[in-house]
Formats: structure tokens, C-alpha cells, sequence
């Protein structure tokens, strides 16, 4: 398979490592949608590297690695 960049996203001091449906799992490891409706209530999926993303709720969906922020926690990162 074909080695790709990884998507890194900085909302926070550390970075995040984020897929999108239908791509090749980056590095495995525990993921969870990034809407933070869906966040909030989602089960973490165990996906191994090289694994196309799931669907997130019958939707497309940009994954992240790691545990969801609450909504107010990712305000406060962000300024």
C-alpha cells in the first residue's frame, strides 16, 4: 500500500491525526467522529492502519484519533 501523508489537524497543544470516510486508517488506534453531536454519544471504534474509515451514523465523516472534546473545551483551546 501506498504510504500517504497523514491529515494533521492542531486544535489543541497536541496533534490530532484525522480520516475521512472512505480513506485508508492512517495508524490504528481508538476513533471517533469529529461532530460533536455525534461525539458526545459515540461508542469509540477500534480501527487497524490501513482499514477504510467507516461511516459515522449512515454519514460520511471526518474521524479523529483519541478522546472527543466537549464543545466548550475545544472553545477555550481554540483562543
Amino acid at each position: 500500500m501506498k504510504r500517504r501523508s497523514v491529515a494533521r489537524l492542531t486544535p489543541s497543544r497536541t496533534d490530532t491525526v484525522a480520516a475521512r470516510t472512505g480513506e485508508h486508517c492512517p495508524e490504528s488506534g481508538w476513533w471517533y467522529p469529529s461532530e460533536i453531536e455525534e461525539a458526545k454519544a459515540a461508542v469509540p471504534r477500534f480501527i487497524g492502519e490501513g482499514s477504510v474509515m467507516p461511516a459515522a451514523g449512515g454519514t460520511p465523516s471526518l474521524w479523529l484519533q483519541g478522546r472527543p472534546q466537549k464543545a466548550g473545551k475545544q472553545e477555550e483551546l481554540a483562543r
